[in-house]
């Protein structure tokens, strides 16, 4: 089974250096998909397909956000709450850093259009390999934002999603634009931002599991403290009733993943072993064993 994750995972490898390649970006512009809201969250997932939650109908302008900080709010008595965002022009662009990930929505919007950016920032709940990544979109044209461009961290990068210190936007930008930024999930908080658990990144990464039963996959999470939260059947996918179940036989075999929380993951499974290309391992060049 060649799943719409494989595909992607095959382009979104990094360079050696920071960041992601064009052929990587363009890919993740195709892959940006829109879920309806926070009660809205499927009863089932077809396929363990990276899908990255950008919010259905958002007014954004480009301001330059990479990770997350705290901005002040209300004119009230008493000690003002540290800045959520750290902004500040420098050569033509805005420069924005995120000094809080868990800031109220309406304190980013506040200093945002203090700075004269009709931005909406949305920070998100994501998988290892997509903390921090930024996803700069324009509501009004569906397209992904060029003129934003990353502050990538020096050095070499160990997760897909590239490694992300801040963006910066031009000053003469005009929006709106939508950015969402990926964060680390607490606990018991479902990944509005996941990709297959063997990218780079992830917990299986290099771990050659494809193919193999329930039984032993169970075991090489363990060993990686996780549990299994949920089953996709692959022969279910068109019956929403029968797709997504709590438990299947042991000796069914494992044919890809996510993960859906922290320390849980989804498993895609079938009664029959389907053909795995490359011994199970899609997304590694060098298999480091189990």
């Amino acid at each position: 089974m060649n799943t719409d994750i494989d595909r992607v995972v095959a382009h979104l490898a990094p360079d050696p250096g920071p960041g992601m390649t064009e052929g990587a970006q363009a890919l993740m512009r195709e892959i940006i998909t829109t879920r309806p809201g926070p009660q809205a969250r499927p009863a089932r997932r077809t396929r363990p397909v990276l899908r990255l939650a950008l919010p259905g109908v958002a007014l954004a302008t480009a301001a330059f956000v990479a990770l997350s900080w705290l901005l002040p709010t209300g004119l009230g008595f008493g000690p003002r709450p540290a800045a959520a965002l750290d902004i500040r022009q420098e050569d033509g662009y805005y420069v924005v850093e995120v000094k809080d990930v868990h800031a109220d929505p309406d304190r980013y919007e506040e200093q945002l259009r203090a700075a004269g950016l009709e931005v909406t920032l949305r920070v998100v709940p994501a998988t290892p390999s997509f903390v921090g990544t930024i996803i700069p979109t324009s509501s009004t044209e569906k397209r992904y934002l060029d003129e934003i461009k990353t502050i990538d961290q020096p050095g070499e990068c160990a997760k897909l999603g590239g490694c992300p210190i801040g963006m910066r936007i031009p000053v003469d930008f005009e929006g709106p634009a939508q950015i969402t930024l990926g964060r680390e999930a607490r606990a018991g908080e479902q990944y509005d931002i996941f990709a297959s658990i063997d990218v780079l990144g992830e917990p299986l990464h290099c771990v050659p599991f494809r193919g193999r039963t329930v039984a032993e996959v169970r075991e090489l999470l363990a060993r990686r403290g996780l549990t299994v939260h949920s089953f996709t059947d692959t022969n279910s996918y068109i019956d929403a009733a029968d797709a997504t179940k709590t438990s299947v036989p042991d000796s069914w075999y494992v044919n890809g993943g996510h993960l859906e929380e922290p320390g849980k993951a989804s498993l895609v499974v079938s009664e029959e072993p389907e053909e795995s290309d490359a011994g199970g391992l899609r997304n590694c060049a060098t298999p480091q064993g189990s």
